[in-house]
């Protein structure tokens, strides 16, 4: 299990929480968790009860559409001259509106349940997981497996390699978790010579096989890397499908309320943040982001709207092309005032931590020799960004004609 799994527990209904704790309870003998997996659980604890359905969160963001949508019909009352008093009518309506719906989303708030949560020594989750897991949890890697283990993320998350390398982070050891995760599970497999079935909630691309926007399983690396390491299978599912596999299976009773609950919980959490949208960029960004390249690395800032404008991918031979380089000249480092950039953003706080590695190298078999780029690849999720800011801006090249 993932530590997600886990923290899901305070997120569910307590009819959908009991449910997958009697699912855990009936797979004991064959459940396992790694020691990594415990320590994120701890790590995250007092987040999640702080506000485990997001109920605060979304109050919050109601005031602030609320403010901004009372500005916005005052900037129409007094474009349209309304008079006073009708004024204060349309305002009144609007802001009794959002009063009634801040009204109900607050009724979800179970701060005694939470409440209780806090204190361990009545957390009916910690006492149920401590019976559910002793004995099946992990031992931390040693020192200097760790520190190996350091290394080996840091890599994957330079090269994109699964998983984790969608959990940037300044500090390499938090960033590392589902690494972390990942390398302890491989070296259980391989002590059990057992087939793996990894639940978690996570959703992101470094885990999941996806076709047609949908997951279909786990990534082809991760079966291939479990296979290579224990000569075993890997399986993933969601907690949501757990419930469902566990009802036909198992002998324990599923509520069907549990699975919409943990369907609506899966959902939520699969859902990317607001400023996550696009992996993370926005047009401002990219627009600051091309500006600087513009400056300082004009061939690059070429390369980069040129692959744009191509479906995201620019060949060696065509950056050597549009950036008039002599043949001789190696593309080693091309990306490196890319780079540059990008990491002074994210370290002054105009782009955010988790935002998506934007332009890379491609290396595939036809490469002539190792480490040469056989082309340059924009993020798929940012690439409309980049189609929409190169139409404003021939669109404001033809105005100015």
């Amino acid at each position: 299990m993932d530590a997600n799994v886990l923290l899901n527990l305070y997120r569910y209904t307590a009819d959908a929480r009991d449910d997958l704790l009697a699912v855990l309870s009936a797979l004991s003998d064959r459940l396992w968790a790694p020691h990594q997996v415990l320590t994120e659980f701890w790590r995250n604890r007092d987040r999640v009860l702080r506000d485990p359905r997001d109920t605060a969160k979304t109050a919050e963001e109601l005031q602030n559409i609320r403010g901004q949508a009372v500005k916005a019909v005052q900037t129409w009352v007094n474009r349209v001259a309304l008079e006073p008093a009708q004024a204060s009518a349309v305002v009144e309506k609007l802001t009794a509106g959002f009063d009634k719906v801040l009204l109900y989303v607050d009724e979800f708030r179970d701060t005694a349940a939470i409440d209780a949560a806090r204190d361990t020594n009545t957390d009916v989750v910690l006492s149920s997981l401590n019976s559910i897991l002793h004995g099946r949890v992990g031992e931390p890697l040693d020192e200097k497996a760790h520190s190996s283990a350091l290394v080996e993320a840091q890599r994957r998350l330079d090269e994109k390699i699964p998983p984790g390398y969608m959990d940037r982070k300044k500090d390499i050891a938090e960033g590392a978790g589902d690494y972390l995760v990942w390398e302890q599970s491989l070296r259980e497999a391989e002590k059990r010579g057992a087939d793996l079935l990894f639940v978690t909630g996570d959703a992101k691309e470094d885990w999941w096989r996806t076709e047609g926007g949908e997951r279909r399983g786990p990534r082809v690396e991760l079966v291939n890397e479990l296979r290579d390491r224990a000569g075993v299978r890997l399986f993933m599912v969601r907690p949501a499908q757990l419930l469902k596999y566990a009802r036909a299976v198992l002998s324990v009773t599923v509520r069907e309320d549990s699975l919409q609950d943990a369907d609506r919980v899966d959902a939520f959490l699969s859902e990317p943040e607001p400023d996550l949208l696009h992996g993370g960029w926005s047009q401002e960004t990219l627009t600051y982001l091309l500006d600087r390249l513009s400056n300082e690395a004009p061939s690059q800032a070429l390369v980069l709207v040129y692959a744009a404008n191509q479906g995201g991918y620019v060949t060696r031979s065509q950056v050597y092309e549009i950036a008039g380089y002599p043949e001789e000249r190696s593309l080693r480092g091309f990306t490196r005032p890319f780079n540059r950039i990008v990491q002074a953003m994210r370290d002054e706080g105009i782009l955010p931590e988790q935002a998506v590695d934007l332009f890379w190298a491609v290396y595939n078999d036809d490469s002539p020799a190792f480490g040469v780029a056989a082309g340059f690849q924009i993020h798929e999720n940012a690439l409309p960004l980049f189609l929409s800011r190169i139409r404003e801006r021939e669109s404001s090249e033809g105005e100015d004609e």
